[in-house]
């Protein structure tokens, strides 16, 4: 790869693989890929790839071989394979920070701490009263999914740079699209195909991540037994492009759907309230190929009485007009953003 250019972003989630790469020409960032390729059901699943050939040929149909300069990449665990969480300890000389990370590890891992690699950064300092306490990012990566991930890129000819966690990269689309208002607290909402992140962030503060029990594949599988139709009509309903046979069915499911997934939120919301004084959340930005359901943002700020958005990573890029047809790109970003996450990372690091 050339000295100036970038890796490329791969974001391979349950339903879908794609591919993001930005450039930085003088002070532009320019969009210079961006695909995706639909994955068969049961491809990946929880973070492990079980079908490699059905990702190495959505890969291949994103990604002609003989591009050398598109085999480093920049790619991301899922949010069942890692866990980012925010732990204030005493700014104290000689405090020992390690070991009491790891000793935090231990009581909200739900696997031992041998089978995650931990590492941790310290993002600042606050006062509580007359105690100084440093506030430290910990990370932390399931060794399974994580070497399953290297592995199999490398076996296809892949060269992992840069290995993130979505969570992270979310939070990177988000300071990439330029939506960030200074000391607000937003959630950001990545709906995918099996489960859905959420990360609730304030400046550059992780206050608290969670990944969720719902995702578009569940409501696909909710639509085609309501509706007695097939997977892909379902499908094809739930994203707006063929019409219901019962509307009324349909409205009382989604009506349905987002309350639980409104109900999620408010419980991951509760959990933040012993790290950050705030009262709540005062933004809700929604980004993954799940978030173009129908209705759900108007649905959602009704069930969370908090302004709902969509996330447009691509907002402040420059997108070539001969390349990048407005509609399709668009109609993609949403899907992108973990993709667009990482390559803003990739841009950042070189």
């Amino acid at each position: 790869m050339s000295d100036d250019s970038t890796p490329l972003a791969i974001d391979i989630g349950s339903s879908a693989v794609k591919a993001v790469k930005l450039e930085k020409k003088e002070e532009r960032l320019v969009l210079s890929r961006l695909g995706a390729c639909s994955l068969a059901p049961g491809a990946v699943q929880g973070g492990f790839v079980h079908d490699p050939e059905e990702v190495e040929r959505a890969l291949g149909e994103l990604l002609p071989l003989g591009a050398e300069e598109e085999r480093e990449v920049v790619v991301a665990l899922s949010g069942r394979a890692a866990m980012v969480r925010t732990v204030l300890l005493p700014a104290e000389e000689d405090f020992p920070v390690v070991d009491a990370l790891e000793a935090e590890a231990m009581q909200v891992l739900p696997v031992p701490l041998e089978e995650v690699r931990l590492s941790h950064l310290r993002v600042g300092q606050l006062e509580r009263g007359v105690e100084r306490l440093d506030e430290y990012l910990m990370i932390a990566v399931r060794r399974g999914p994580l070497e399953a991930l290297l592995n199999f890129l490398k076996r296809i000819g892949y060269e992992p740079v840069i290995v993130d966690v979505n969570f992270l990269a979310m939070e990177s689309a988000f300071e990439l699209s330029g939506m960030r208002e200074e000391g607000e607290i937003t959630a950001l909402v990545d709906i995918g195909a099996s489960e859905t992140l959420v990360n609730v962030v304030c400046d550059e503060h992780t206050l608290i991540t969670r990944a969720v029990p719902f995702g578009g594949e569940g409501l696909t599988r909710s639509l085609s037994d309501r509706l007695a139709i097939s997977r892909e009509e379902a499908e094809a309903v739930k994203r707006g492009k063929a019409p219901a046979a019962n509307q009324d069915a349909l409205d009382d499911l989604l009506r349905e759907e987002a309350q639980k997934l409104a109900f999620e939120l408010d419980g991951t919301f509760r959990l933040m309230w012993p790290i950050t004084p705030a009262p709540e959340v005062e933004r809700v930005v929604l980004s993954g190929g799940g978030a173009r359901l129908m209705g759900l943002p108007g649905r959602l700020e009704e069930a969370l009485d908090a302004p709902v958005e969509m996330l447009a990573p691509f907002r402040r890029v420059e997108a070539p007009e001969e390349e990048f047809d407005s509609d399709l790109l668009e109609s993609l970003a949403p899907a992108a953003a973990i993709g667009a996450g990482l390559a803003y990372r990739a841009v950042e690091a070189a």
